[in-house]
């Protein structure tokens, strides 16, 4: 009982305090916008669009991971930021990936939006997410997830368009209201095994820590990229959510993984408890401070919103 009233106390003045952002402020503005993020010739380039949201070209295929571009969602929040992405820029886009049915990272509007310019576009989500999903003008692609809650930790593969995806673990929630998230623990998330030609990549969606699962998924896959949420967290340097990794934790299941690159994410949109971009300010330190992580320094590319990599 006390745990429950605390858990509703916190999210009240963290309702409270959005509530009052929504109706006096708005998101700051992203300056430096990149025009033409789709490249003619690129083995692998990414653009962090802000939050979860990814623009991943892996040659000549466009993916977008957990699209949310609009400045408000769930009636009552507003983002800091801005999106980074002129989506309706894209020359092309091949394949759209959600993650899991939150507000924040199955966005109505934004999916509407894309449906709108690229219609039939592939889109493709965990087992579950359909039951909150509008009739887009999308080709829908719901991927098996049997097996990964119980032990297995990756999913059937599908290919879609030439390109390999696997659902694995997260510790994690589907559903999309409250209730049916965190009460009920309804299932319908995942992070996604990425694979096209030589490249292989991890979007691990939201989730906590796992000292057993992300080593198995390491041993199973060669990945060469990850982009692991780092946020939010109280005390980042510790132990995180149940739900969410801290910045150590995000540290620990890239080490497990045992992937040649990492993209943060998950951070410096939305305010929880404390400034968003915390996280992001602990990484840095701990990468600056802690010896025995020196190496890891050429491994984490941390973006700004908007920015564009290219390997």
């Amino acid at each position: 009982m006390v745990a429950l009233t605390f858990f509703s106390c916190s999210r009240s003045r963290i309702l409270t305090y959005n509530i009052w952002r929504t109706i006096t402020e708005s998101p700051e503005i992203v300056i430096n916008k990149i025009d033409n993020p789709i490249k003619d010739s690129v083995r692998l380039s990414v653009l962090w669009a802000g939050h979860s949201t990814v623009l991943l070209q892996i040659y000549e295929k466009v993916l977008l991971f957990d699209p949310f571009f609009e400045d408000r969602f769930a009636f009552f929040f507003t983002r800091k930021l801005e999106s980074g992405l002129l989506y309706e820029n894209l020359s092309k886009l091949d394949i759209i990936f959600v993650s899991h049915s939150h507000f924040d990272h199955l966005s109505f509007h934004s999916l509407d939006e894309l449906s709108n310019l690229f219609p039939k576009t592939n889109l493709v989500f965990p087992a579950g997410v359909e039951e909150y999903l509008p009739n887009f003008d999308l080709n829908m692609h719901r991927l098996d997830t049997t097996g990964i809650f119980s032990g297995k930790y990756y999913g059937k593969t599908t290919i879609i368009d030439d390109v390999k995806i696997t659902p694995v673990y997260a510790v994690h929630t589907g559903g999309r209201y409250a209730l049916d998230s965190y009460l009920w623990r309804v299932q319908g998330h995942c992070g996604f095994i990425v694979e096209y030609k030589d490249v292989s990549v991890y979007f691990a969606g939201d989730t906590g820590y796992d000292d057993i699962a992300f080593k198995k998924i390491g041993e199973k896959f060669n990945i060469e990229l990850a982009f692991i949420p780092i946020g939010p967290c109280r005390n980042c340097e510790e132990k995180g959510f149940l739900y969410h990794t801290s910045v150590m934790e995000a540290i620990k299941l890239f080490e497990d993984i045992k992937a040649k690159k990492m993209i943060p994410i998950h951070y410096g949109t939305i305010e929880y408890m404390n400034d968003p971009r915390v996280p992001i300010y602990v990484l840095e330190k701990i990468l600056e401070e802690e010896k025995y992580l020196k190496d890891l320094k050429d491994k984490v590319f941390i973006l700004d919103e908007g920015e564009q990599i290219i390997y």
